[in-house]
């Protein structure tokens, strides 16, 4: 997701929840593969933008799959 959509658009709590997601992924991932993946503090700033991308976009297309399943009557 581009970063002026999501960064402009959402509420600032689920901003700054995205932030935070893709910070514990990058550190999770990092141990789980001891160290093969950097973790959050070492990434560049265009990496850290990358993977919150990654995760608004992750987010968005939850909750469109919410909507939908709702929509449809398969989720009360």
């Amino acid at each position: 997701m581009s970063d002026a959509i999501w960064r402009d658009e959402w509420p600032v709590h689920r901003v700054i929840l995205v932030d935070e997601t893709a910070r514990c992924l990058a550190d999770l991932q990092s141990a789980a593969t001891r160290g093969q993946r950097p973790r959050w503090d070492v990434l560049t700033v265009a990496q850290q933008s990358n993977l919150a991308n990654n995760i608004a976009g992750i987010f968005f297309a939850q909750n469109q799959a919410l909507d939908n399943l709702i929509g449809r009557g398969l989720i009360p």
